[in-house]
């Protein structure tokens, strides 16, 4: 009895590891279906103005490489990992996005804090893998 209680138990701990790996692995289908996409519109010229197609092109751009990292976040978990995607999704934002310069500033603050948090208030195991 006791034994089969530390299996299920262990199973259960495990499961949420696993599950997440499936997750991950339908994350990078999506992955390949966006990047198929921003190369399809990247050789869309002609349709639409310059600057319309530019930032069409740096919106899935983004979102794929934001999707790439949190796929490497799931897989991964580590801190650096988990503040690499807030940086990215702040990121897209002020590269892609029209925005009041006040939302600028607080994004670009938020840049600045997190690679502060990164570089002086995480320890050497932030950076290593969980098992």
């Amino acid at each position: 009895m006791k034994r089969s209680r530390e299996t299920f138990h262990k199973l259960i701990i495990k499961m949420p590891t696993f599950l997440e790996k499936i997750i991950a692995a339908i994350l990078l289908v999506g992955v390949f279906y966006g990047g198929f996409n921003v190369v399809m519109e990247a050789f869309n010229f002609g349709s639409i103005e310059a600057s319309q197609y530019l930032e069409n092109l740096l919106n899935s751009a983004f979102s794929v490489i934001i999707v790439i990292e949190f796929v490497r976040m799931l897989v991964k978990h580590s801190m650096n990992t988990i503040i690499e995607v807030l940086i990215f999704a702040i990121a897209r934002g002020l590269v892609a996005g029209h925005e009041a310069a006040i939302y600028v500033l607080i994004r670009v603050i938020s840049i600045a804090i997190l690679l502060f948090a990164r570089k002086y208030l995480f320890k050497e195991f932030d950076f290593e893998e969980e098992e």
